[in-house]
């Protein structure tokens, strides 16, 4: 009696194919995941230490601030003895500043801290079209399409 018309026969077990890119994507998924756990924990442990050194270490004639440890810390190729919060300063204008004491001065001296920029309205070219200004060919031109890509794994 044939298998299939047998009730009491066991089920043949389905055949899914294998595919190779199923273990490198795996391995990429769970790599992915750990990384992103342990950038997270190692920023929690960061601000944790930033805040040790801020609040019991001292500070240097430039500003940063150290912690010197009570014994050699062995991690990696390394020992450490001492944790140190580096100040760095950088310099930043203040638009809204210039803008106020340039405005007050002269539209001459503003000008020329804030010169013009010229910039694509897309809408109006869309409106040049409609008046006849640009034709459809000189548009295509204009408004090209670029593709990219972005790799993702999907959960749903």
């Amino acid at each position: 009696m044939p298998e299939e018309n047998n009730p009491t026969a066991a089920p043949q077990p389905q055949r899914i194919p294998f595919d190779p890119i199923i273990p490198v994507f795996r391995e990429w998924a769970v790599l992915k995941a750990q990384v992103t756990e342990e950038t997270s924990r190692l920023n929690k442990l960061r601000d944790k230490v930033s805040g040790a050194v801020e609040q019991r270490g001292y500070t240097d004639h430039k500003g940063s601030q150290y912690l010197d440890l009570p014994f050699p810390v062995p991690a990696g190729d390394h020992e450490y003895i001492r944790i140190k919060r580096e100040r760095r300063v950088s310099v930043a204008a203040d638009e809204e500043a210039a803008e106020r004491i340039l405005k007050a001065k002269s539209e001459a001296l503003y000008r020329r801290a804030f010169p013009p920029v010229p910039t694509l309205d897309a809408d109006e070219l869309y409106v040049l079209l409609q008046e006849g200004h640009l034709s459809e060919a000189e548009m295509d031109e204009i408004l090209v399409q670029r593709e990219t890509y972005a790799f993702r794994g999907l959960t749903s």
